[in-house]
């Protein structure tokens, strides 16, 4: 067996921030990496962003950008993102990059060579929001239901149609190349209907790779984006490295991307003489409660989001648990709540508590002396031993909720076994001392394990159990193949207890999620200035005319308990006292504002914050992401209507 192990997500189309679908596949790849870390594996992961086609060229223009500078915007906030989300990566690629161009031009090569590539010219209806042309007949984009738009243009192409049996003998020879079964015989049978030749270049548009010799062609999107995979570990640079890499092990997907993945990508990979990677792992969607997530609605969790109002922990264990992996998921903050206070807070972080606080009170802080064994230490010694095995085979299959699922029963074990036992009960009692000191060391033995095996998926958690178990060896370094009952060392000091994860209050989280969203949505909480050159999309004077913006005089001012960013204001508006809450608090203090005559939003919806009604908004400008209230040099009637 190989003692490397590489695998990637998707690289991520930079058309807008991360959410929270990004954030589960790469969550996902994250916990894989850690735990092949774990096993000894050298590990590569890598990740990345998708930045050419149409759709960015577009994009970037109606932001008044060039598409090199948009790109770059939003390939930083990916990587942020991970950063402050605790994720790990090895390798992270932009498809803008000089070695991701010469790896594209190196296969390009490879396969024109092999002869499975020519000129010609296509027509077609084609999506721009997924790059892709639709089969023939068919005006509306199958995979993201939108309508196309119809092309001819010169193209390079691809010769798929001469890889129909060549796929079918590979899926034959690999049944379990896409994971889940169901996943591999959708494209079984997409394989078995029949394949046409596939256009790999477009003339329409000049954002991506220039085709070398025939410059007006650039690389069609997908041929381009795939070939990052391989870019990313020194394809066509550093010939070491890549051979040492790959194939890759497990390439993580969203299904909308199956197609391209385990069809074209093969493909390509054969036609070049490349080996195809071993297992593409297709998760699917989620839904927003209950809701399709998408920005007309609102309904959009960023990972930006997350990480201000949840420890990283609590995000990591509820998208792996909550669902197996290529089943679609439903998120609410509501269920968040509900897993994390159940699982972590209820059956780990008291276990954690309760075990290392008999043992500070009983065996003045270290980790007690085992005397002979009875029957139900054995039993618990052997279901964690059982544990171990059953943890590592399904994490192995990648089906990391079930690995999950068994340490839960380990834990749901022990606390069995603490309650039958009755250690609380015996401190008293001198004759019950080693007794005591029995039950005591196997709970912490079981804790041990229970946070080792834990670690890739909740490594800040599972690291201070440890250090508060007075293991002293890091985290990283432990090895899961090897990890065995007995290793923790009697006598040993135990260290500060703290709580290690803390109950969610549902309404406080609940609240801090709609201030953040008002924030976000209001002018004051811009995160930097607008580009007065960008184009926006324009509108009508009846949409402004729906919004209701009146002439008011704070009248007074204090802050919002718990919030350092917001105040309730009180606001005179002619006909009536309307109470607002606002944004401001870290710029303005509560009493420099009486008596300011401000502009205030009146006909929006009332809406809580932090537990507190808000009845309108008051307009701000931004200054460089800082909120400038709105005001007015002339006198002015209150209540009057701004214009």
């Amino acid at each position: 067996m190989s003692d490397t192990f590489y695998l990637t997500t998707p690289l991520y189309y930079v058309n807008g921030v991360p959410h929270v679908g990004h954030t589960y596949t790469s969550v996902i790849a994250d916990a894989i990496a850690r735990y092949k870390r774990m096993c000894g594996f050298q590990v590569c992961s890598l990740t990345g962003t998708d930045e050419h086609g149409l759709k960015i060229e577009r994009a970037a223009r109606q932001q008044g950008l060039s598409p090199q500078k948009f790109t770059t915007t939003y390939a930083a906030t990916f990587r942020q993102a991970w950063k402050k989300l605790g994720l790990t990566f090895d390798e992270f690629i932009r498809t803008t990059e000089k070695r991701h161009g010469e790896a594209v031009v190196e296969i390009f090569e490879r396969i024109k060579e092999n002869n499975f590539i020519y000129l010609g010219e296509y027509s077609g209806n084609y999506c721009v929001n997924c790059e892709a042309y639709t089969p023939e007949g068919v005006t509306d984009c199958p995979d993201c239901g939108r309508p196309t738009e119809f092309m001819t243009e010169e193209s390079y192409f691809f010769k798929l149609s001469a890889f129909e049996e060549k796929l079918l003998n590979f899926y034959d020879s690999n049944p379990d190349f896409v994971i889940p079964a169901t996943r591999m015989n959708e494209i079984v049978s997409f394989v078995k209907g029949g394949l046409k030749d596939l256009s790999i270049s477009r003339t329409s548009f000049s954002w991506g790779i220039p085709i070398p010799g025939d410059e007006k062609h650039i690389f069609y999107v997908w041929f381009d984006a795939l070939t990052g995979y391989l870019a990313g570990i020194g394809f066509a640079r550093q010939s070491e490295n890549f051979e040492q890499y790959w194939p890759a092990d497990v390439q993580l997907i969203g299904k909308d991307i199956l197609r391209f993945h385990a069809v074209y990508w093969p493909a390509f990979l054969i036609a070049a003489g490349l080996e195809p990677p071993r297992h593409i792992l297709v998760n699917g969607w989620w839904t927003v409660e209950g809701e399709k997530m998408s920005k007309s609605r609102g309904n959009t969790i960023t990972t930006d989001e997350l990480i201000k109002l949840v420890p990283s922990d609590y995000v990591k264990y509820f998208l792996l648990r909550e669902i197996p992996i290529g089943a679609d998921g439903n998120f609410s903050y509501q269920l968040l709540v509900k897993r994390v206070n159940s699982d972590l807070a209820n059956d780990l972080g008291n276990l954690s508590n309760r075990i290392l606080t008999m043992i500070e009170s009983n065996c003045k802080g270290q980790i007690p002396e085992s005397g002979e064994a009875e029957t139900r230490d054995e039993e618990l010694k052997q279901f964690s031993s059982e544990t171990i095995d059953l943890f590592r085979k399904n994490f192995d299959s990648l089906q990391i909720n079930k690995a999950i699922e068994n340490v839960w029963e380990l834990i749901s074990m022990v606390n069995k076994y603490i309650v039958a036992n009755e250690p609380w009960a015996m401190g008293a009692d001198p004759a019950k001392k080693d007794r005591l000191g029995t039950v005591l060391y196997y709970s912490a033995e079981t804790l041990r394990i229970i946070a080792i095996l834990m670690a890739p998926i909740i490594p800040t958690g599972t690291a201070s159990i440890l250090k508060q178990l007075g293991v002293s060896k890091p985290t990283e370094d432990h090895r899961i193949p090897q990890l065995a009952w007995g290793e923790l060392e009697m006598g040993s000091p135990i260290g500060k207890i703290q709580a290690i994860y803390p109950r969610l209050d549902q309404e406080e989280l609940l609240s801090r999620v709609e201030e953040e969203r008002q924030q976000k949505e209001s002018p004051s909480s811009a995160a930097q200035d607008t580009d007065v050159t960008a184009q926006k999309e324009e509108i009508g004077i009846e949409d402004f005319a729906k919004v209701e913006m009146r002439v008011g005089k704070i009248v007074s001012a204090e802050r919002v308990p718990k919030s350092d960013k917001l105040l309730k204001v009180q606001v005179d508006i002619g006909s009536e006292v309307r109470q607002v809450v606002a944004g401001i608090g870290e710029e303005y203090a509560p009493e420099d504002l009486p008596g300011r005559l401000v502009a205030v939003v009146t006909n929006l919806k009332p809406v809580k914050l932090m537990g507190v009604e808000s009845n309108g908004m008051l307009v701000a400008a931004a200054n460089k992401g800082k909120p400038v209230l709105v005001a007015f040099n002339e006198p002015v009637r209150l209540g009057a209507r701004l214009q």
